[in-house]
């Protein structure tokens, strides 16, 4: 190899060379601005937006507008079967049918639409470890916060409620401390064993509005209680009865500031897979012995993105509108997602 051979070859290596320098350090710098971008917008990685549906069909359906969507990926997130949203709709309290508490603040964007969520805390809900003679203690399926900041959790399999106190972060940390098992409602011990107390609503007035889900018989009827407190008392829950839309079962409940209760309902088959809707209980029918009849609001179906709905929340937003969040199960199953969507309720 002759000399001028040699350094036009030491010349080109020379370029690759600091090609691959200034090639590494824009990556650095990418992954830098990523980093940057994720601390400032608050674990972005954590979340995504779903399709919206486009056009008219946004605003149908009962007064219930659409509002955006979420599908929540952050670690530990799952199974999410209750759902309460506090604070204006910047925060919110889920427990998992795997005995998890998880909090979480809700983002929105310039539209006032949601756009994500971040900042998750999961934590076991403290009296969910299984003792003698009564495996399964950690299937809880919905809680609602009491106007004393307390809170109640309705479990299944092992079925009960229970009491808690109120945790840090204000009205939406959360349950918190030993829990205090109240009084079962009437006949509680009879539910199916995977059918048991999935919907439960704080009332204005006090009062607590609990319904089974019950067994995938095809019954329209479903039974519920209404809890007048002190809950501490035997007596403090009368029945009443849920009548639900043939196929669907209750799965979460939430009252309206008018005391209007609203009810979310699931149904899944092989063939039509999961469904589901949100109906309307006027307060007035909220009394003992009554059947409860809603008038439907929504239908929870194509071209809005389906999953497992089971925890439904109403809050009034920073603009003085109700807003109405429903989150899906996703069953711990990679074939599901836990989706977050956002309604605003006209007229109320």
């Amino acid at each position: 190899m002759n000399g001028s051979t040699l350094l036009s070859g030491l010349r080109r290596r020379s370029r690759a060379f600091w090609l691959c320098v200034n090639a590494a350090l824009l990556a650095a710098a990418l992954l830098a601005a990523a980093s940057c971008m994720s601390t400032r917008e608050g674990a972005a990685a954590d979340s995504r937006p779903v399709a919206a549906m486009a056009g008219p069909v946004a605003a149908m359906n009962g007064g219930l507008a659409y509002r955006g969507g979420i599908e929540i990926t952050a670690p530990g997130v799952k199974g999410l079967s209750g759902l309460v949203v506090g604070d204006g709709g910047r925060r919110f309290a889920a427990v998992s049918d795997n005995g998890k508490l998880v909090v979480g603040r809700l983002l929105y964007d310039g539209a006032g639409a949601l756009s994500g969520a971040a900042d998750f805390a999961v934590r076991t809900l403290p009296g969910t470890r299984d003792i003698a003679g009564r495996p399964r203690r950690n299937d809880s399926e919905d809680l609602a916060r009491l106007p004393d900041g307390g809170w109640l959790v309705a479990f299944e399999r092992d079925h009960r409620i229970e009491r808690y106190a109120g945790g840090d972060g204000g009205s939406v940390g959360g349950p918190a401390g030993a829990p205090t098992e109240l009084p079962p409602p009437p006949g509680l011990e009879s539910t199916p064993f995977n059918g048991g107390i999935e919907a439960l609503a704080a009332l204005p007035d006090g009062r607590i509005l609990a319904l089974e889900e019950g067994d995938d018989d095809g019954r329209a009827e479903r039974r519920g209680w209404i809890g007048a407190p002190p809950l501490s008392l035997p007596r403090a829950w009368q029945p009443v009865t849920y009548r639900a839309a043939p196929g669907f079962r209750p799965t979460g409940a939430t009252a309206l500031p008018s005391g209007d209760v609203l009810v979310l309902e699931r149904r899944v088959s092989l063939l039509g897979g999961w469904g589901g809707r949100i109906t309307r209980v006027p307060n007035a029918s909220l009394r003992p012995g009554a059947t409860l009849v809603g008038e439907e609001m929504a239908r929870l179906e194509a071209p809005l993105p389906v999953d497992n709905y089971e925890g439904i929340s109403a809050v009034t937003g920073p603009r003085g509108e109700t807003l109405v969040f429903v989150v899906s199960d996703d069953n711990s199953s990679a074939l599901q997602r836990t989706l977050l969507l956002m309604f605003a309720l006209d007229g109320e």
